[in-house]
């Protein structure tokens, strides 16, 4: 373990304690609401192998390069043939990111509360701030959250780049529901004659939508073709 990894657990592990000591200081049952979150943490750390998953990829390896699962650390590994192997250590990571996470949104939204003197509020202004304050943060992550995918550079970041600026200006296949683009890998057409780009759509909240296939032309810098399939299809057995 690299000294910046051990002092970032370290700077997590006091932050988590700091929260605790405010949980319990603020309220009487502060000790049922720190519980309740570290489950909420190991749920939330099992939740997002579900939802960011990279597969096996070929851009930028030689041959194919592992895959994961899990956000921000690959609690899970895929190897050729779908083989997944558990990462423990991965994992607890995962969770004493999303409790720090759990611990200080929830500090946030429960100070806010009472300046907003929830008590004494109607039940539709209670609505109104469970999704201003709740509901919309959450909705919107993806437009600035960055998800899992294969890191990439040099001409092949280029055409990535170039295919997912097309998705939305010269195809149009943009729509409400898609709010962010991963990379699942870029490998040659069926005709091997161009390059196709695969991205992950995810649509609110985070929740993986469908995929989309982009064939760029063989210099990268426009699209050819593209379109969006079920998340059940694979973007290489597309005509």
């Amino acid at each position: 373990m690299s000294i910046f990894i051990a002092l970032f657990l370290l700077l997590q592990l006091i932050v988590i304690i700091l929260l605790i000591i405010w949980w319990l200081r603020w309220t009487p049952r502060g000790l049922e609401w720190v519980t309740l979150l570290l489950f909420g943490a190991i749920g939330t750390a099992y939740l997002s192998s579900r939802i960011f998953q990279v597969p096996p990829y070929q851009i930028g390896c030689d041959g194919l390069c592992s895959g994961w699962m899990g956000y921000p650390y690959a609690s899970y590994h895929i190897e050729a043939g779908n083989v997944v192997i558990f990462d423990p250590v991965a994992f607890v990571r995962n969770v004493f990111f999303y409790y720090a996470i759990l611990l200080g949104f929830g500090a946030i939204i429960a100070w806010l509360a009472q300046q907003f003197r929830w008590r004494a509020r109607s039940w539709p202004q209670r609505l109104v701030f469970i999704f201003l304050i709740f509901i919309l943060p959450l909705a919107i992550l993806p437009m600035w959250a960055p998800p899992s995918q294969p890191a990439v550079s040099g001409p092949e970041q280029r055409i990535v780049i170039n295919a997912a600026r097309d998705w939305h200006w010269q195809l149009h296949l943009r729509s409400v529901m898609d709010r962010r683009l991963a990379l699942i890998d870029m490998r040659s057409t069926p005709d091997r004659e161009h390059q196709r780009v695969c991205f992950r759509i995810y649509t609110w909240f985070y929740l993986p939508y469908r995929h989309v296939y982009i064939d760029m032309e063989p210099e990268g810098v426009r699209a050819l073709t593209g379109a969006e399939i079920p998340l059940s299809e694979s973007c290489w057995t597309q005509p």
